[in-house]
């Protein structure tokens, strides 16, 4: 009995060390996992600050690769100031909506200007910044905004060589058409609710923004003028980023509210896992307690208070292998949205944005050479472009409908399938298409997502055409009780009707990949745009003989006063920036 109790006192405490060496483990292994959270954190944070800096970057190499453009006109420009004297008429012939023109020599010698050249226009055109641009070897130079209201001017130089030497060409620029250009591109840059996205000279003064709060001109004063002397930080609940313009004073300036930029650390995400590192502590507390009390339990319950502690280490484990298993489901998650949104927001916008303006250029620089089928195809080209971009971005939004949605606008049925028509032009004329459309009624919706909507809906029914008949397509609506009801009906190859809802499953095909294009998004897509406008989407298929897909759709929705609005920049901006700016 003395061996026995020996061996379980002995037995107690080696169990007692083991329980004390366990309690520094795990208070070890707590101090280790908190800093490597908080590190983790502040990672996070820093990595959303460089995802800031490379947006505006990217939106100031966009910015300088428009400007640059003005380069193309240099050996026109060349021609025309290049002479041994410049007429008042040729600078009158190029003056268009600009206060004033000048030419001048390469010291700054005026040598010729319009009226509108006064001793105040040229001291603000010094004060600019845009003619020692030029005179310290720039190409070109974007000064200060000079004057204030209708008066204000874009101060503008771009230096030309010529046969006496290099020449100077300043312009009293009206700022009209390059601010909603601008504005129309800040717009387009990613970001949080409440970001401000601007352009600013060196005083400080809004050449364009995102925000009608700070319209072109607005002078920054205060706590944001303070946060401008400084590259980027943090400044009174706002982190502000920035990025000079080459050729020029100006800057692109990022700036949004710290909580929903830092969102994903900051609020309930900063502490839910500061949470969770709480319950692991007392559930290891929990378990190092009962480890205690066992060991100092009556002999007689040794053996059952084994058995709980084994059982709690059970379930500890399997608690952590959960958390783990999600740990890492969303970070995976969490990177491919990442690599998304990257790919929308850059990668798939950016060539489409140099096709527009090489085709605007294009269309302004060639057009006495094209024909007018060569003209409308530059039209056509651009439209399309511009088009695509439009379903880009809301394809972007459209998978974060829940965290940054578009309003619901009226929308205009018809419109919309008559712009689908256009796009589609040169499939439906390659099929032999007859496509007849009913009248079409306006309801409020998103108007892009409706495009999308009548866009694969109309692209499937020529696409899955019969080779043995004449294709045909009807497009018809109808309105009651409040409800839409679009159907587009067909006399293609049609589909057997126990397929009608598998066809709406995400790169659900019923054809081979050979037989018809396409990766099979398209009604997935429709289903899903349908069901956010809170509307229903149904398929009647007869094989070989058409099918008809009936969608209905309220004809109001609730207005969402906390979405916005990324209208799409007219064309006639980015033509009037180029001429201007030749």
């Amino acid at each position: 009995m003395a061996r026995a109790i020996g061996w379980m006192s002995e037995g107690r405490r080696r169990a007692t060390s083991l329980l004390l060496a366990s309690a520094v483990i795990v208070i070890a292994l707590l101090a280790v996992f908190a800093i490597e959270l908080s590190n983790s954190q502040a990672n996070s944070k820093s990595s959303v600050k460089a995802r800031v800096q490379e947006r505006a970057v990217l939106a100031g190499a966009l910015v300088d690769s428009l400007f640059a453009t003005v380069k193309q006109g240099v050996p026109a420009d060349s021609r025309v100031f290049g002479g041994r004297t410049v007429s008042i008429a040729a600078l009158d012939k190029e003056l268009a909506d600009n206060a004033y023109l000048a030419v001048l020599g390469a010291h700054g010698a005026v040598l010729a200007h319009t009226p509108g050249f006064t001793s105040q226009a040229r001291t603000e055109l010094d004060q600019s910044g845009a003619l020692k641009l030029v005179e310290s070897g720039a190409p070109y130079g974007l000064g200060d905004l000079s004057g204030h209201g209708k008066s204000t001017v874009i101060e503008f130089a771009i230096g030309l060589p010529t046969r006496y030497g290099k020449r100077i060409v300043a312009e009293g620029a009206a700022p009209s058409a390059i601010i909603g250009f601008l504005a129309g591109e800040l717009r387009h840059i990613p970001g949080v609710p409440g970001s401000h996205n601007l352009i600013v000279d060196a005083n400080d003064r809004v050449v364009a923004s995102n925000i009608a709060s700070r319209p072109p001109g607005y002078q920054i004063t205060g706590a944001g003028r303070a946060a401008l002397g400084h590259s980027s930080g943090d400044r009174e609940g706002r982190f502000y980023d920035q990025v000079p313009l080459a050729d020029s004073t100006w800057r692109v300036v990022l700036s949004a509210p710290d909580g929903a930029l830092f969102a994903s650390v900051s609020g309930w995400n900063h502490w839910l896992p500061w949470l969770l590192l709480v319950g692991f502590g007392l559930m290891a507390a929990v378990a190092l307690g009962l480890g205690w009390r066992v060991l100092h339990s009556a002999e007689r319950n040794l053996a059952e208070a084994n058995t709980r502690l084994e059982l709690v280490n059970r379930e500890l484990e399997d608690s952590n292998s959960e958390l783990q298993r999600r740990a890492t489901e969303l970070a995976r998650s969490n990177a491919e949205l990442d690599q998304f949104a990257s790919i929308a927001s850059h990668d798939l916008q950016e060539p489409l944005r140099k096709v527009r303006t090489f085709t605007e250029q294009l269309a302004s620089t060639e057009s006495e050479r094209l024909s007018e089928r060569g003209i409308d195809y530059l039209g056509r080209a651009n439209r399309a472009a511009e088009r695509m971009q439009g379903l880009i971005q809301d394809l972007l939004q459209f998978s974060r409908v829940t965290t940054n949605p578009r309003p619901f606008v009226p929308v205009d049925l018809a419109q919309v399938v008559a712009e689908t028509l256009d796009d589609l032009s040169l499939e439906i004329e390659s099929a032999g298409t007859v496509v007849s459309v009913g009248e079409l009624p306006t309801l409020r919706a998103d108007p892009l997502q409706m495009r999308q909507l009548v866009l694969n809906l109309i692209s499937n029914a020529v696409k899955f055409r019969r080779e043995d008949a004449p294709s045909e397509v009807s497009i018809d609506a109808a309105v009651a009780g409040g409800l839409v009801t679009l159907t587009v009906t067909d006399n293609g190859i049609g589909f057997e009707q126990r397929y009608s809802t598998r066809i709406f499953r995400v790169f659900e095909r019923l054809n081979g990949r050979t037989e018809y294009p396409g990766t099979g998004i398209g009604l997935a897509l429709c289903q899903k745009i349908v069901a956010r406008h809170g509307g229903e989407i149904l398929a009647e298929g007869r094989l070989g003989d058409g099918a008809t897909f009936t969608v209905t759709l309220p004809v109001d929705q609730p207005v969402d006063d906390q979405a916005y609005d990324l209208d799409d920049q007219p064309e006639a901006v980015a033509k009037e920036q180029a001429r201007v700016f030749r």
